[in-house]
């Protein structure tokens, strides 16, 4: 079964691919690997993301304004502020559902 990704961790990609001077959109095959191959251990990864919010909270002029949660089903949208630092677990995530990092082994509940 795959996730998708939630509005956090789509932000937690763009972030890491824009530290990488990069985007993930519209690439080849061999592209995609070459990113993947490109990315550091999850704790390089996590500096460089907060780096970049804390670069968009000084500029003054942050990406945007709040994330929307909004799925199907929803009465109306949620509105959350823009987050300063995002999760090891939250850009875990994100890797593993866009398929940039394999899953780690997990137990099975007995």
């Amino acid at each position: 079964m795959r996730w998708t990704a939630k509005p956090l961790e789509e932000l937690a990609l763009d972030l890491i691919f824009e530290s990488y001077g990069g985007d993930r959109y519209n690439r080849t095959a061999s592209e995609y690997e070459h990113l993947a191959s490109m990315l550091g251990n999850l704790k390089e990864l996590h500096f460089r993301v907060n780096k970049r919010l804390k670069e968009y909270k000084a500029s003054g002029q942050p990406r945007w304004n709040e994330i929307c949660y909004f799925k199907a089903g929803d009465l109306k949208p949620l509105y959350a502020p823009f987050p300063e630092s995002i999760s090891v677990q939250t850009i875990r995530n994100a890797l593993i559902i866009s398929g940039f990092r394999e899953p780690k082994w997990r137990k099975r509940a007995a």
